[in-house]
């Protein structure tokens, strides 16, 4: 009965795994995180990568943050941006970058010139 009940409920898992997942995507870019870490979560030479970092990692620095708390003069740049976040938003954005995958740029077929059609 319990392996009827778990294979039940692994599809509801699953579905609200993937909704973390694009809440958090949604909430990455509508915050301005990938204007700093990049779009891809990959960092630079001055801001930290994030994506694929563990995701108790990731909870305990935007909670930190949205605290008031930094290790460093260079991260109170955080305090700002992570204040406004809510419970629900710090799990779903740590979700998304704990399982992060890297997307292409959306390539689109040009049929016509910037003048108009190609005929």
């Amino acid at each position: 009965m319990y392996k009827i009940i778990l294979f039940l409920q692994l599809p509801l898992l699953l579905f609200a795994t993937s909704n973390t997942y694009e809440r958090g995507k949604d909430l990455y870019f509508q915050k301005g995180c990938g204007n700093c870490h990049g779009t891809n979560a990959e960092g630079s030479s001055y801001y930290p990568k994030l994506a694929n970092r563990s995701e108790k990692y990731i909870v305990k620095k935007l909670v930190d943050f949205k605290n008031g708390i930094a290790n460093s003069q260079k991260q109170e740049i955080m305090f700002t941006f992570a204040k406004s976040l809510k419970k629900e938003d710090i799990q779903n954005i740590a979700a998304y970058l704990s399982n992060h995958k890297k997307e292409s740029p959306k390539r689109y077929e040009i049929d016509d010139d910037l003048l108009g059609s190609m005929d």
